[in-house]
């Protein structure tokens, strides 16, 4: 009897002691870390990151910015979080939406901020209104919490906004080709120079290797049958032919340009990325060939002249 007596005041001292433990519940790693470390950022194109890697934590981890720097250790906050002005969509523009007033009934202005930072996760965010912060390295220290616990994690992520490249070729190339169909190998250079404070339009020219030009005007460049041209991009304003150029405004305060991504053209084929098709005819050129240069140029943030040159290595004009 006294035995028993015993065993029952060991089981109740137990349990006793066991329910005056505090139960910790959860697991919150110190090696807690974003996966791509620096970041990079293009000014004004939207841009988002994994979420932290948790090793093992508990989630859902919440995630607060604690303090946001530049490369010299002041203060950054107002510069990637004050909201500025942008232009967002409303809808999806497709190439139907082909004059000013229908694109501007897709489009608004919107204020957003340059970063945010995804409270679950801690995803990092980036805008298209991050065309307005300076170029350079940032950093920022941030809060992890979950049902453990609390920690502070310095210099999570350096920050790397890089310049904005307000312009950029996808594809180019050339051929040349005969009465018959036959095509044929040739060469060719692109350059695109940017006029700031010019007016805004995409100017193409094509000159021959010692840099004479072809003139739109007297059909010496004309459009590829069957393939899509920058016209069928920008429907907005009617193409101009020069004797040395083809000229084509585009609308101002939109994000990008082309604003569309795929096209119809008149005979019902569809094209895709902006590419565009030209051909200066057979009699125009010294070796009795066709020329076809092609090229998917896209443009960022536009603003000002574009002047699109195409350099024919092995063309020389009739």
């Amino acid at each position: 009897m006294r035995t028993n007596k015993i065993i029952l005041f060991l089981v109740a001292s137990t349990v006793f002691f066991w329910g005056c433990q505090k139960i910790i519940h959860g697991y919150l790693s110190d090696r807690i870390f974003y996966q791509v470390n620096p970041f990079n950022v293009l000014q004004g194109v939207t841009t988002v990151s994994s979420s932290l890697v948790a090793d093992g934590s508990t989630e859902p981890l919440h995630v607060k910015v604690l303090s946001l720097t530049d490369s010299s250790g002041k203060d950054a906050d107002s510069l990637l979080t004050t909201p500025q002005n942008i232009v967002t969509y409303k809808g999806t523009v497709t190439y139907l939406d082909s004059t000013i007033d229908m694109l501007k009934a897709k489009l608004s202005d919107s204020m957003v901020r340059p970063f945010n930072i995804a409270e679950i996760g801690g995803r990092l965010q980036f805008t298209a209104a991050t065309v307005y912060v300076p170029a350079g390295k940032y950093n920022m220290n941030i809060e992890v919490s979950n049902v453990r616990g609390t920690r502070e994690i310095n210099n999570a992520c350096e920050i790397n906004i890089v310049p904005i490249i307000t312009d950029s070729i996808f594809y180019e190339g050339v051929t040349t080709s005969d009465i018959l169909g036959n095509f044929y190998p040739s060469s060719m250079n692109v350059i695109i120079t940017r006029v700031p404070k010019g007016a805004n339009k995409v100017i193409f020219k094509f000159l021959d290797k010692n840099g004479k030009p072809f003139d739109p005007a007297n059909a010496e460049v004309v459009h590829r049958k069957g393939r899509s041209n920058f016209a069928d991009w920008d429907p907005y304003y009617p193409e101009v032919k020069t004797d040395s150029s083809l000229e084509y405004e585009y609308p101002s305060g939109v994000p990008q340009f082309p604003i569309f991504s795929s096209t119809v053209i008149d005979d019902g084929s569809s094209w895709n990325g902006g590419i565009s098709y030209y051909q200066i005819p057979w009699k125009y050129t010294s070796n009795g060939l066709n020329v076809n240069p092609v090229l998917t140029p896209i443009f960022y943030q536009p603003n000002g002249t574009y002047i699109i040159t195409y350099y024919l290595n092995d063309i020389e004009h009739k």
